[in-house]
Protein backbone atom coordinates (compact mmCIF):
# COMPACT_ATOMS: atom_id res chain seq x y z
CA UNK A 1 0.00 0.00 0.00
CA UNK A 2 1.06 3.39 -0.65
CA UNK A 3 1.89 6.43 1.25
CA UNK A 4 -0.52 8.21 -0.05
CA UNK A 5 -3.03 5.46 0.01
CA UNK A 6 -2.53 4.74 3.82
CA UNK A 7 -3.01 8.25 4.26
CA UNK A 8 -5.98 8.90 2.33
CA UNK A 9 -7.75 5.34 4.47
CA UNK A 10 -6.74 7.27 7.49
CA UNK A 11 -8.30 10.51 6.48
CA UNK A 12 -11.40 8.49 5.92
CA UNK A 13 -11.11 6.76 9.10
CA UNK A 14 -10.91 10.12 10.91
CA UNK A 15 -13.50 11.29 9.04
CA UNK A 16 -16.14 8.08 10.24
CA UNK A 17 -15.38 8.52 14.13
CA UNK A 18 -15.79 12.27 14.00
CA UNK A 19 -18.91 12.18 11.38
CA UNK A 20 -20.02 9.58 13.84
CA UNK A 21 -19.40 10.93 16.92
CA UNK A 22 -20.55 15.01 16.08
CA UNK A 23 -22.53 14.45 12.92
CA UNK A 24 -21.38 15.49 9.22
CA UNK A 25 -22.42 19.47 10.33
CA UNK A 26 -20.70 19.88 13.65
CA UNK A 27 -17.43 18.72 12.09
CA UNK A 28 -15.17 21.07 10.33
CA UNK A 29 -11.98 20.66 8.53
CA UNK A 30 -10.03 21.99 11.58
CA UNK A 31 -11.22 19.11 13.47
CA UNK A 32 -10.68 16.76 10.86
CA UNK A 33 -6.36 17.75 10.80
CA UNK A 34 -6.34 18.25 14.30
CA UNK A 35 -7.06 14.52 14.35
CA UNK A 36 -4.74 13.85 12.03
CA UNK A 37 -2.37 15.76 13.78
CA UNK A 38 -1.75 17.96 10.76
CA UNK A 39 -2.59 21.60 9.27
CA UNK A 40 -6.23 22.16 7.65
CA UNK A 41 -4.27 23.36 4.76
CA UNK A 42 -2.66 20.44 4.50
CA UNK A 43 -5.65 18.43 4.73
CA UNK A 44 -6.88 19.42 1.62
CA UNK A 45 -4.15 17.64 -0.12
CA UNK A 46 -5.93 14.55 0.62
CA UNK A 47 -9.62 15.72 -0.18
CA UNK A 48 -10.79 18.22 -2.37
CA UNK A 49 -13.91 18.66 0.34
CA UNK A 50 -15.41 17.48 3.42
CA UNK A 51 -18.19 16.54 1.48
CA UNK A 52 -16.32 13.83 -0.78
CA UNK A 53 -15.22 12.53 2.25
CA UNK A 54 -19.00 11.72 3.29
CA UNK A 55 -20.09 10.70 -0.42
CA UNK A 56 -17.41 8.15 0.14
CA UNK A 57 -18.66 6.67 3.50
CA UNK A 58 -21.98 6.62 2.33
CA UNK A 59 -21.14 5.05 -1.03
CA UNK A 60 -18.90 2.11 0.37
CA UNK A 61 -21.56 1.51 3.15
CA UNK A 62 -24.19 0.87 0.23
CA UNK A 63 -21.50 -1.07 -1.56
CA UNK A 64 -21.22 -3.52 1.40
CA UNK A 65 -25.02 -3.84 2.09
CA UNK A 66 -25.64 -4.32 -1.35
CA UNK A 67 -22.74 -7.23 -1.55
CA UNK A 68 -23.79 -9.11 1.46
CA UNK A 69 -27.50 -9.50 0.10
CA UNK A 70 -26.58 -10.17 -3.51
CA UNK A 71 -25.44 -13.43 -2.93
CA UNK A 72 -28.67 -14.71 -1.21
CA UNK A 73 -30.90 -13.10 -3.43
CA UNK A 74 -29.78 -15.10 -6.14
CA UNK A 75 -29.72 -18.42 -4.56
CA UNK A 76 -32.12 -20.84 -4.67
CA UNK A 77 -33.60 -20.51 -1.74
CA UNK A 78 -37.19 -20.70 -0.64
CA UNK A 79 -37.97 -16.88 0.03
CA UNK A 80 -38.73 -16.99 3.72
CA UNK A 81 -35.17 -18.04 4.15
CA UNK A 82 -33.54 -15.24 2.08
CA UNK A 83 -35.44 -12.95 4.29
CA UNK A 84 -34.16 -14.78 7.15
CA UNK A 85 -30.54 -14.64 5.32
CA UNK A 86 -31.02 -10.81 4.32
CA UNK A 87 -31.68 -9.13 7.59
CA UNK A 88 -28.66 -11.31 8.79
CA UNK A 89 -26.49 -10.03 6.46
CA UNK A 90 -27.94 -6.71 6.95
CA UNK A 91 -27.70 -6.93 10.94
CA UNK A 92 -23.51 -7.89 10.23
CA UNK A 93 -22.91 -5.10 8.14
CA UNK A 94 -24.14 -2.61 10.88
CA UNK A 95 -22.66 -4.20 13.71
CA UNK A 96 -18.98 -5.17 11.58
CA UNK A 97 -18.67 -1.54 10.76
CA UNK A 98 -21.39 0.51 13.37
CA UNK A 99 -19.86 3.61 12.34
CA UNK A 100 -20.36 4.07 8.80
CA UNK A 101 -23.44 2.62 8.91
CA UNK A 102 -24.35 5.03 11.73
CA UNK A 103 -23.45 7.57 8.73
CA UNK A 104 -25.09 5.77 5.87
CA UNK A 105 -28.41 6.01 7.75
CA UNK A 106 -28.07 9.38 9.39
CA UNK A 107 -25.53 11.18 7.41
CA UNK A 108 -26.69 11.24 4.13
CA UNK A 109 -29.31 13.76 4.04
CA UNK A 110 -26.26 16.54 3.81
CA UNK A 111 -25.32 15.44 0.18
CA UNK A 112 -26.10 18.42 -2.38
CA UNK A 113 -27.33 17.21 -5.88
CA UNK A 114 -26.61 15.30 -7.68
CA UNK A 115 -25.49 13.14 -4.83
CA UNK A 116 -28.27 13.56 -2.91
CA UNK A 117 -30.52 12.16 -5.97
CA UNK A 118 -27.78 9.66 -6.59
CA UNK A 119 -27.63 8.56 -2.78
CA UNK A 120 -31.83 8.16 -2.70
CA UNK A 121 -32.07 6.06 -5.73
CA UNK A 122 -29.36 3.68 -4.01
CA UNK A 123 -31.00 3.44 -1.16
CA UNK A 124 -34.99 2.99 -2.77
CA UNK A 125 -32.95 0.22 -4.87
CA UNK A 126 -32.40 -1.75 -1.80
CA UNK A 127 -35.60 -1.00 -0.17
CA UNK A 128 -36.75 -2.54 -3.41
CA UNK A 129 -34.89 -5.67 -2.73
CA UNK A 130 -36.33 -6.20 0.60
CA UNK A 131 -40.04 -5.47 -0.38
CA UNK A 132 -39.25 -7.71 -3.27
CA UNK A 133 -38.63 -10.21 -0.64
CA UNK A 134 -42.23 -9.28 1.20
CA UNK A 135 -43.96 -9.55 -1.79
CA UNK A 136 -42.85 -12.81 -2.60
CA UNK A 137 -43.55 -14.47 0.97
CA UNK A 138 -47.06 -12.98 0.81
CA UNK A 139 -47.68 -14.36 -2.82
CA UNK A 140 -46.50 -17.68 -1.12
CA UNK A 141 -48.37 -17.53 1.15
CA UNK A 142 -45.66 -17.91 3.97
CA UNK A 143 -46.46 -14.02 5.04
CA UNK A 144 -49.54 -13.00 6.08
CA UNK A 145 -51.21 -10.37 3.89
CA UNK A 146 -50.51 -7.25 4.51
CA UNK A 147 -49.63 -4.00 3.59
CA UNK A 148 -45.65 -4.73 1.41
CA UNK A 149 -44.26 -1.23 1.86
CA UNK A 150 -45.39 -0.98 5.90
CA UNK A 151 -44.00 -4.18 6.45
CA UNK A 152 -40.75 -3.14 4.46
CA UNK A 153 -40.10 -0.05 6.20
CA UNK A 154 -40.62 -1.69 9.33
CA UNK A 155 -38.11 -4.53 8.88
CA UNK A 156 -35.87 -1.46 7.53
CA UNK A 157 -36.20 0.18 10.69
CA UNK A 158 -35.68 -1.89 13.23
CA UNK A 159 -32.81 -3.71 11.29
CA UNK A 160 -31.55 0.01 10.86
CA UNK A 161 -32.16 1.18 14.47
CA UNK A 162 -29.32 -1.65 15.76
CA UNK A 163 -26.12 1.43 15.22
CA UNK A 164 -28.28 3.29 18.11
CA UNK A 165 -27.37 0.71 20.51
CA UNK A 166 -25.60 -2.14 19.68
CA UNK A 167 -22.26 -2.63 21.39
CA UNK A 168 -19.32 -5.38 20.80
CA UNK A 169 -19.04 -5.95 24.24
CA UNK A 170 -22.64 -6.04 24.92
CA UNK A 171 -24.48 -8.98 25.76
CA UNK A 172 -25.65 -10.24 22.51
CA UNK A 173 -23.32 -11.04 19.48
CA UNK A 174 -24.55 -10.04 15.88
CA UNK A 175 -25.48 -13.54 15.28
CA UNK A 176 -27.99 -13.76 18.38
CA UNK A 177 -29.41 -10.29 17.36
CA UNK A 178 -30.20 -11.13 13.61
CA UNK A 179 -31.94 -14.76 15.09
CA UNK A 180 -34.10 -12.46 17.76
CA UNK A 181 -34.90 -10.02 15.03
CA UNK A 182 -35.78 -12.36 12.22
CA UNK A 183 -38.14 -14.33 14.81
CA UNK A 184 -40.06 -11.64 16.35
CA UNK A 185 -40.88 -9.68 12.57
CA UNK A 186 -41.74 -13.13 11.21
CA UNK A 187 -43.44 -14.77 14.47
CA UNK A 188 -44.63 -11.58 16.04
CA UNK A 189 -44.75 -10.96 19.89
CA UNK A 190 -47.69 -13.37 20.51
CA UNK A 191 -47.31 -16.22 22.75
CA UNK A 192 -47.86 -19.38 20.91
CA UNK A 193 -51.64 -21.40 21.31
CA UNK A 194 -52.10 -24.86 21.35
Amino acid sequence: MSESTAKQQEVVGVAERLFSERGYEATSVRDMAEALDIKPGSLYAHIETKENLLWEIVTNAADRFFAAVKPILDSDLVTIEKLRRVVAAHVTVITDSARSAAIYLTEWRHLSEPRLSRFRARRDDYEGLIRGLVHNGIQEGELADMDEKFATMLILSSMNWIHQWYRPDGPMTPQEIARKLTEMLLNGLRRATG
